[in-house]
């Protein structure tokens, strides 16, 4: 493996991160995306209890949670190209069988292995940009990676309501798969394998203790930074399940006009991805967060109003423009806030907090509706798109700041 400390941004660097972390990160976002309409809708199939449709939808962020902790030690052992190429198979043979699968339980389980692969292949590649890109530049870096996952986002949607419309719900997990064998060959073809961390100040220190000792040091950022990053998964990923959601069972869509009306909100989303890099690297990042959390949280609590196609349309563009104002923004805080000596530990646990957050979207939309009324979800996760935006304006300290004031050594 190669040392991280070898490697500087110089145009070769420049070229390899655009086939090796761009181009399969689009791909990757691209694939997810395809089943962000098609999912709901086949979950409400398989079930008409609005609970168990939470759980089906939470699965993938539950293996999340579970692969995010053991993928630092994966990282530790592989390198980072090993890792993101165990994390895609890993991924892509339990998608492939979901199409041949009708099961509820097996449904669960299977999306619950995707859920760790994702996890594994998100968290090399947060690793790996943690890694080579300097701070001075990384909040552009990396909101032009979350650029790319709303470009992936914008263009997912509609083919997954195209598919999905016209070969079955079930043809959306081939496209998936097509799309994530794409992803693979880019990587083992151009990335190169770098080691995680800078070396441990202790070598003999058992991976376990030296967990232990990093949350220990740490215990006060990743409280109030770890909340904030919940609730800003609840936030997300809640959205993204209320919206087909509401879209199929209050105004009574078809599946391509809930992924057209994905698409369009997504695609605002996408065109503003570069003023959170800008807003991010010369202002700090809550500049970003901050806005983009109270924008979400109107934008949601707006899908109330909508009575058809057009008026969710709007409520969802707006809800894009939000969210793309913090575009890369949890991945450059934990970026900021990792230590070089244990930092494939922390960012683990910084996705382990967000995936916790992940879970709990959809399952707080499907329980809240399952108790009360879809209506009362989208109050619910509205009402975390405003605590997000608090906790960081007061609670959170400003990366960028503290970064300058006070350097890695």
């Amino acid at each position: 493996m190669i040392v991280a400390q070898d490697f500087r941004m110089t145009p070769e660097l420049r070229k390899r991160l655009l086939f090796a972390f761009y181009l399969p990160s689009a791909l990757f976002s691209l694939a997810w995306a395809v089943l962000i309409p098609v999912l709901p809708v086949y979950a409400s199939e398989l079930t008409n209890e609005y609970f168990i449709v939470g759980i089906i939808l939470s699965a993938t962020a539950i293996g999340r949670v579970v692969g995010s902790i053991p993928s630092s030690f994966l990282l530790n052992r592989a390198g980072i190209k090993n890792t993101l190429i165990t994390g895609t198979v890993v991924t892509l043979i339990p998608v492939l069988a979901l199409f041949f699968v009708r099961n509820l339980p097996l449904t669960v389980a299977l999306l619950f292995v995707v859920g760790i692969g994702l996890s594994i292949f998100g968290i090399a590649r947060h690793t790996y940009v943690s890694v080579v890109i300097p701070l001075e530049i990384r909040g552009r870096a990396i909101s032009l990676l979350g650029g790319v996952f709303r470009t992936g986002l914008f263009i997912g949607p509609i083919i997954g309501g195209w598919v999905g419309g016209t070969f079955g719900l079930p043809s959306a997990f081939l496209a998936f798969f097509a799309i994530g064998i794409l992803a693979l060959l880019s990587v083992m073809r151009f990335m190169r394998n770098l080691e995680a961390n800078v070396h441990e100040k202790s070598d003999d220190i058992p991976e376990t203790v030296s967990f232990v000792k990093m949350v220990n040091e740490n215990r006060g950022i990743i409280t109030a930074a770890g909340l904030g990053q919940w609730l800003v998964s609840v936030t997300r990923e809640g959205w993204r399940v209320l919206i087909p959601l509401y879209a199929a069972n209050v105004l009574g869509l078809e599946i391509e006009t809930i992924g057209l009306v994905m698409g369009i909100g997504a695609a605002f989303d996408m065109i503003f991805f570069p003023v959170s890099g800008f807003l991010m690297d010369k202002f700090g990042r809550k500049w970003a967060i901050v806005p983009s959390f109270v924008l979400q949280g109107i934008g949601i609590a707006l899908i109330l109003l909508a009575g058809n196609a057009f008026a969710l349309t709007v409520f969802a563009a707006f809800i894009g423009f939000g969210n793309g104002l913090s575009s890369g923004t949890m991945m450059t805080t934990g970026a900021d806030l990792a230590p070089v000596d244990n930092r494939s530990q922390f960012l683990s646990l910084w996705h382990f907090i967000g995936d916790m957050g992940a879970v709990s979207g959809p399952m707080v939309v499907g329980a809240v509706a399952q108790a009360f009324v879809i209506q009362m979800s989208i109050t619910s996760i509205a009402g975390a798109g405003f605590a997000a935006a608090l906790l960081f304006a007061f609670f959170v300290p400003e990366t960028l700041k503290r970064r300058k004031t006070k350097p890695a050594t």
